[in-house]
């Protein structure tokens, strides 16, 4: 199959060039063989004059590429012309026709045409394919042919209606009525993510050695993510009928869902057109399968069905795969095995399978060969096995601040103290923080909007992210049923029974990895003030060969988390043995293809915030106990904490830990943690978010020990360096991996003038050239107190040493500078070599006290 270019994935204008070059190759080869049609057929589109010459060209490929560049050339309304008549004439390969059609700019959908809703781009494919099919008779299988063009373009209407139903910018007017009166907490406007393609797998892990533990001083620069766009995910570099595997990850709450609807909606209005066929499956649903289905049965009977001629549908996708996305959401939701050694005897479009094996057959390509198959997952490690199927792996990252600004501006557009909520979030870093992951940026903007509508001019927000979700809820409430129905207080006592049932719930799928309840599961008062406020959502839960069932689940599994947590501290049947039992940082993989014992990201980090002071009213209005009671549970969880902190933990069990204490909001606590923590500040190839950033810088600074922080390899963005400039405690800084640019050291520079404490500062195995260079050391000629300085192994070379050197003479603790030198004026052609310097007072050469040249 010759590949399709993806035109920009938001810009409605088809790159007519580029589409009629992907169909080029193979129009050319099969009009080779009809050159007399091809010129008879271009005179009714060209005049005579442009046909002169062509007489003089023998050879047929190199005569029908001459004809096609003066269609092309003639303009987009000739090449339509031509095009549509070259399908209705012509007994094109298929996918050469999808091609031809799709070059003449049919099918090209702009959210402006919403008035033509019913039509998409991939029916106007069909729609071409069968009058082409109609007209030739020639074909003894005519009829069957014709059946299955008209089974699919029944079935892509019926696909393109139901995305736009669910996730389209339109919606019926009651159910925009409905939607208006309640709060629906993560069902956001969509604002672009940031995502990062990675070049090699940071989920692949050796067995014998932890990921974190790896040096990170090594690490060679290609490993380098990169930037890029949605529409990028889809440029096809795979060969003709090769499957190719998309895998997605992101931390809860980035916003990974929300872009697997973005791309269904607009795939329904025409942005996608090398796809006939978009299906999503969400795992959560998945889980409630327990027999074994054909790969038909999965896509008809559990996603949308037609009800004539599915076996002709069905025959359609197979021959036409390539046309074909899968999306499969939420792979870390998934409870069962992932079995990658079964495969299937036989006929594999036949064979009843789990849904482990479906998947698995997907992604080698067993199942409809050719087709996309798109994943999402919070980070974990894949089997091997899986990951060689996958072509390209990135990473969402959710939010910069860019796209802080942008979302914030959004959601406040009609207020008119839209302004002061933004200066609001960008005046305070922690909250900032937070507002990265997209999630809980929503979370923030309702709050910070309810609390501006009541009190504009003076505002107190939460602190942490538990006590934003306990505020999220009270409005919720407070919105439903109004001022008049008194405080908080009394709105509370007045829901909480349908509160404590919500709590229990939560807990309860939870330890039974269930995400998905039927309606015998949910009591009915819980379902009724869960709906209401819009904790849980309703959909249809489609089991084969049974009629749909309702089906409920919390709107994001971080709010499960979050009563799950709520469920602990206030229920009397939880004692303190019990509850120590339940807290623990998250557990590592195990086995290659072992689930996850617990779907529990940040329960632990809930817990933590639940048992802080700020919190402990609200806690003792649901568990109806006193403050004894309450602070007991309490106790109990920050004892546990600082038994954590002095046992062997990895950096990203550290980080962890950091969170949970920076929830607690104890300095206390905190001081203890940052006093066990002190010497185990070493965070190696993994990623570190400005979160991570605000909780570990939480937890130095509250202690009275001066520390040492060491990333090594670790992925962070600009963001992060921010943070970290308020950090105190730090008197020796060290940052080592080819991440490190000059836009890396431009940012420390910022971060190096707020850290009064720091001593040593050492950047090593970077990217850093001599414009780096320069920023560093007039940042660091400010830092009076810095007495040592390390850039070995970077790109610096020809540096304007005079006036460097004149720069680190204003720093009079400065003792010793580690660079790799390449000084002319010093030694000739030495390239690589160790320049060591101690200095008496300035840093001219007859100054110093020793300098050293060495082998490295």
């Amino acid at each position: 199959m010759v590949s399709i270019r993806q035109p920009p994935f938001q810009n409605d204008d088809l790159d007519l060039e580029a589409a009629i070059g992907s169909a080029r190759p193979q129009l050319v080869e099969f009009l080779s063989y009809r050159p007399d049609w091809l010129l008879t057929t271009s005179r009714r589109f060209l005049p005579s004059v442009a046909l002169n010459g062509l007489d003089g060209i023998t050879d047929q490929k190199e005569k029908v590429s001459v004809l096609l560049n003066l269609l092309e050339k003639a303009g987009p309304a000739t090449w339509k012309q031509f095009a549509q008549h070259v399908c209705m004439e012509c007994d094109l390969p298929l996918d050469l026709e999808i091609l031809l059609i799709s070059s003449t700019g049919e099918g090209n959908l702009s959210q402006q045409q919403e008035t033509c809703a019913d039509v998409s781009a991939r029916s106007s494919v069909l729609t071409g394919v069968a009058r082409r099919r109609h007209h030739s008779s020639s074909m003894s299988d005519t009829d069957v042919k014709q059946q299955r063009l008209d089974s699919a373009e029944k079935y892509q209407h019926i696909l393109v209606n139901s995305i736009r139903q669910s996730y389209g910018s339109r919606r019926a007017a009651g159910a925009a009525a409905q939607e208006q009166m309640q709060p629906l907490p993560f069902n956001q406007a969509f604002v672009n993510l940031v995502i990062r393609q990675s070049k090699t797998s940071r989920l692949k892990e050796k067995t014998d050695k932890p990921r974190e533990d790896m040096a990170g001083a090594s690490e060679p620069e290609e490993r380098a993510d990169t930037a890029m766009k949605v529409s990028d995910l889809f440029h096809s570099v795979i060969p003709s009928g090769m499957t190719k595997v998309i895998f997605l990850f992101g931390k809860p709450g980035t916003g990974k869902t929300m872009l697997m609807h973005r791309i269904c909606q607009k795939w329904a209005e025409g942005v996608l057109p090398q796809f006939l066929f978009t299906f999503l499956f969400e795992f959560r649903q998945l889980n409630l399968l327990k027999r074994k289905l054909t790969l038909k049965e999965l896509l008809f009977d559990l996603y949308l069905q037609l009800e004539d001629s599915p076996d002709a549908l069905f025959q359609y996708l197979l021959e036409n795969a390539w046309h074909t996305l899968i999306i499969f959401d939420g792979l870390d939701e998934f409870t069962a095995n992932m079995d990658v050694s079964s495969s299937s005897k036989g006929d594999p479009t036949l064979t009843h399978m789990s849904i482990s094996e479906l998947f698995v057959d997907l992604c080698h390509g067993k199942l409809l060969p050719g087709c996309t198959v798109l994943v999402t997952s919070r980070p974990k490690r894949l089997p091997d096995d899986l990951l060689k199927t996958v072509d390209l792996l990135a990473e969402i990252w959710g939010f910069d601040h860019e796209k802080v600004e942008e979302y914030v501006s959004q959601y406040f557009h009609q207020h008119s103290f839209k302004e002061q909520a933004i200066a609001h979030l960008k005046n305070n870093t922690k909250l900032l923080s937070m507002c990265l992951i997209p999630a809980l940026c929503y979370v923030v903007c309702i709050c910070l909007e309810y609390l501006l509508l009541k009190h504009q001019m003076s505002v107190e927000l939460p602190q942490t992210m538990t006590q934003f979700y306990i505020k999220m809820l009270l409005i919720f409430i407070n919105k439903q049923q109004g001022e008049c129905a008194g405080g908080e207080v009394t709105q509370l006592n007045c829901n909480k029974k349908a509160i404590l049932g919500l709590c229990d719930l939560a807990l309860k799928g939870l330890e039974d990895k269930k995400l998905v309840f039927y309606v015998g599961d949910v009591p009915e008062h819980v379902k009724q003030f869960a709906s209401l406020h819009g904790l849980l959502t309703v959909f249809e839960v489609k089991m084969s060969g049974s009629c749909p069932e309702p089906g409920y689940a919390f709107v994001h599994l971080s709010l499960q988390e979050f009563f799950a947590a709520l469920c602990l501290m206030v229920s009397k049947r939880v004692d303190k043995n019990y509850l120590k039992k339940k807290f623990s940082l998250k557990s590592k993989w195990t086995l290659k293809n072992e689930a996850k014992t617990e779907l529990m990201e940040s329960f632990h980090i809930f817990l933590s915030g639940l048992s802080s002071k700020e919190c402990r009213t609200f806690v003792m209005l649901l568990a109806e106990q006193d403050e004894a009671w309450v602070q007991d549970k309490q106790d109990t969880i920050l004892q546990s904490l600082k038994k954590l902190a002095a046992t062997h933990l990895t950096g990203p069990k550290v980080i962890e830990l950091c969170h949970c204490t920076f929830e607690t909001q104890d300095l206390e606590v905190a001081q203890h943690i940052g006093s066990q923590l002190n010497f185990k500040y070493e965070f190696k190839n993994f990623r570190l978010t400005p979160l991570d950033m605000s909780s570990l810088v939480f937890v130095i600074n509250s202690g009275q020990d001066l520390t040492h922080l060491d990333f090594a390899g670790c992925l962070m963005d600009i963001d992060c360096l921010e943070v970290l400039s308020s950090c105190k405690n730090v008197e020796h800084l060290s940052f080592r991996g080819r991440r490190c640019g000059d836009d890396f050291a431009a940012a420390l520079s910022k971060t190096l003038r707020g850290m009064g404490s720091l001593k040593k500062l050492e950047l090593t195995g970077g990217s850093i050239t001599a414009e780096g260079m320069t920023n560093l050391v007039q940042a660091s000629s400010q830092c009076l107190q810095l007495e040592e300085i390390n850039l070995q192994d970077n790109r610096i070379r020809d540096l304007e040493v005079k006036r460097v050197m004149d720069l680190f003479s204003r720093m009079e603790k400065l003792k010793k500078i580690e660079r790799d030198a390449m000084l002319d004026l010093v030694l000739t052609n030495k390239e690589g070599l160790v320049w060591n310097v101690k200095l008496k007072g300035s840093l001219g050469c007859s100054d110093c006290e020793m300098a050293e040249f060495q082998d490295p």
